[in-house]
């Protein structure tokens, strides 16, 4: 194909249009996660923990060691910049073409490529300011949502090879993804309901936050294949992603990186 190793120039009006949206968002992105990571305060720490069994005084009992100790905010820069580089590297001329022809066909992998990591990242950090520190579900709540992410490309993917349009995969992407947020719930009532002021109000406010933005992508992503008014467009989906990501990405950072400061 002629855009594979080529360094191109988008051929249509949308193709320049989107390849200025992904710009600006991903500048947008870069300096953001670049002040955060300047600003944000390292003495900040969460515990990660493993829990196995082992002989006490009182018999055989579950017991916990800490692993290390985490910086949590330098989580807000990370998937800042991740963002930063997916839209500046697919706007950049190596790749602007295929991904030109991409959204053509109403796919666009490396969105969901980069959703897999980065709102996977936005997820654990989340759900450890709420008291959910052991490794395996750490793990497991990260790859649960990684999961869920490319069900959303399987579903643009599958949708290309059929005439009607199949909702499997973004059923299973729903229940992958509703999984960590029922976990994430439970941490936070439990937490809240036993230790008075136990998570930080701003862990509380990002959590509401973040929820809403996640299941706004899902809607998006309803009525694009329903064809709702200008959804009927994939572009204009696109540019809703695109809009989605930065407002969200951005929130919870700078919520994370000044709640943390104390401010």
């Amino acid at each position: 194909m002629a855009y594979q190793g080529e360094m191109m120039k988008p051929e249509t009006t949308l193709g320049r249009q989107l390849q200025v949206f992904n710009r600006i968002a991903g500048l947008t992105h870069l300096i953001q996660g670049i002040t955060l990571a300047l600003i944000l305060n390292p003495e900040t720490k969460i515990p990660v923990i493993t829990r196995f069994f082992d002989e006490t005084p009182d018999g055989v009992r579950p017991v916990s060691e800490t692993l290390f100790e985490f910086p949590i905010a330098l989580i807000a820069p990370i998937f800042l910049l991740l963002s930063a580089f997916a839209h500046l590297y697919i706007s950049s001329p190596i790749y602007v073409r295929r991904y030109e022809a991409n959204i053509a066909k109403g796919i666009n992998p490396a969105r969901w490529w980069e959703y897999a990591i980065s709102s996977s990242l936005m997820l654990v950090v989340l759900l450890m300011l709420g008291g959910l520190i052991e490794l395996s579900s750490i793990v497991f709540i990260f790859f649960l949502n990684f999961i869920m992410n490319l069900m959303g490309l399987m579903m643009e993917k599958y949708n290309q090879l059929t005439d009607k349009t199949s909702w499997l995969p973004f059923n299973i992407g729903v229940l992958a993804g509703i999984v960590p947020w029922i976990m994430g719930a439970l941490y936070f009532v439990v937490s809240t309901s036993n230790i008075a002021d136990s998570i930080p109000v701003y862990a509380q406010f990002g959590f509401l936050l973040t929820f809403l933005f996640f299941n706004s992508f899902a809607i998006n992503m309803w009525l694009q294949y329903k064809k709702v008014g200008k959804w009927k467009v994939y572009a204009y989906g696109e540019k809703s992603y695109i809009v989605l990501s930065l407002v969200s990405k951005s929130a919870l950072g700078w919520i994370i990186v000044l709640g943390t400061l104390g401010i």
